[in-house]
């Protein structure tokens, strides 16, 4: 019968096919690597706020996903009509050894006779690791409700400016070199170097927070990666 030749061929050959199929898997098997490090800033973060407010911690009241605005849509409203802050901090912590850039865009909206709660918001590295309300930063950038642009590093103030026109989409960009030295940014324009953010605020998240009502401040495309 002709087809015995066939099958003895095929038992003959089936030892180096499995071994080959064995030696495959074991090639391509990526269980033994190491986890990435959550806090690494080579693993650059992004938040557009197209999946919602997963990536943070929230305050309580919590900030709302505003689908009618954005830079592009959606973004993070803040602010409540309790005229409490609202905003959060990330999940995930930077490790800023290497420096560290967080960026964000941010627009503000001029008070109104409707006015309750005057608009102001701050984002940058957060002081602590909890969305506690509070305006310290251990590295980045404020705007008051008499538009004054605070610049911050841990906690504190080392420097003021008019803060940029109501109405409009601006980029704010806090810069913390390796040696933790501290530049500010809009719009790409650098408006002041100095200050060293302190070894206890080594491994922080990023924090977004702000009041403001009915005028709530608005945050898109909030970032941080390595200088």
């Amino acid at each position: 019968m002709k087809w015995r030749p066939l099958v003895f061929v095929l038992i003959i050959a089936a030892p180096v096919l499995t071994g080959a199929e064995r030696s495959c898997t074991i090639l391509d098997d990526s269980s033994s690597e190491d986890p990435e490090d959550p806090n690494n800033p080579a693993q650059p973060f992004l938040d557009e706020f197209t999946g919602g407010l997963v990536f943070w911690r929230l305050t309580v009241p919590i900030p709302a996903q505003d689908m009618a605005t954005g830079n592009p849509l959606p973004s993070m409203s803040v602010g409540s009509v309790s005229t409490l802050v609202t905003g959060g901090v990330t999940v995930r912590r930077f490790d800023i050894s290497n420096g560290l850039v967080i960026e964000a865009d941010l627009l503000l909206e001029a008070p109104s006779a409707s006015t309750t709660a005057n608009p102001e918001a701050w984002v940058g590295l957060s002081d602590v690791d909890d969305p506690t309300g509070t305006p310290g930063l251990a590295a980045g950038m404020r705007v008051d409700d008499a538009s004054v642009l605070h610049f911050q590093v841990n906690g504190a103030d080392i420097g003021q400016a008019a803060a940029p026109a109501t109405g409009a989409w601006h980029r704010y960009s806090t810069t913390i070199r390796a040696d933790r030295v501290v530049e500010f940014r809009v719009d790409g324009a650098l408006l002041l170097t100095g200050g060293t953010v302190d070894a206890a605020h080594l491994v922080r998240p990023v924090e977004a927070c702000g009041i403001g009502y009915p005028e709530r401040p608005k945050f898109d495309n909030v970032v941080a990666r390595l200088p």
